[in-house]
């Protein structure tokens, strides 16, 4: 399927899936070792990667010649080869110092998450518990479950303990605390109702 025109949804929480107008994408992986190079990418910690923390993830030694030759063969070439032919284009950016991945027409659901509560905590200090409330219910409703289940790799790993913290921490704290403020708030500030009365 050619999906160079197409917004990809990548669901990274609670499962992992890719698709393209409803239909599912890429589930056949040329092997675990690509695959797990591409969830490492999906990580919405680090939107860019250099190869040394690459090298150090994988295999636990920094970037050299060998290992990036190493990890050019048994990851970047395999994975771009699986893109295109699965995809139609290839999102990766491969750069000098290290590879990203091009979210212009791709939907992460872990993205939108983090952002998401970044955002309302932001808010929450900002004194605009209403707004915040809002943005930690949207992240509630995207948090599907534990990122990227059963998928090994130490960025995924350590991804997920992240997210999952995040989630527990500020989420489920942030929405208590701004129905808390909330309530404080019409204490404070009578309806019409009541003034009238």
């Amino acid at each position: 399927m050619n999906t160079a025109y197409t917004t990809l949804e990548i669901q990274t929480l609670g499962r992992f899936s890719i698709s393209a107008d409803g239909t599912s994408l890429l589930t056949d992986w040329p092997d675990e070792t690509v695959k797990v190079f591409f969830c490492s990418l999906l990580s919405p910690l680090d939107l860019y990667f250099t190869w040394d923390r690459i090298c150090r993830s994988m295999w636990g030694v920094p970037a050299t010649q060998t290992t990036m030759h190493r990890l050019e063969e048994i990851a970047i070439r395999p994975l771009n080869t699986f893109l295109i032919k699965g995809l139609g284009f290839n999102p990766l950016i491969v750069e000098n110092k290290g590879i990203r991945i091009n979210h212009e027409r791709i939907h992460v659901d872990a993205l939108e998450f983090y952002s998401t509560v970044l955002e309302g905590i932001r808010l929450l200090t900002s004194a605009d518990t209403t707004a915040a409330l809002e943005k930690f219910s949207r992240a509630n409703s995207l948090y599907a479950g534990s990122y990227l289940p059963g998928i090994p790799g130490k960025i995924t790993v350590n991804t997920r303990n992240e997210l999952d913290s995040l989630y527990q921490t500020v989420v489920m704290d942030g929405v208590r605390q701004a129905v808390v403020r909330n309530a404080r708030a019409t204490q404070h500030f009578p309806t019409q109702k009541q003034r009238v009365a």
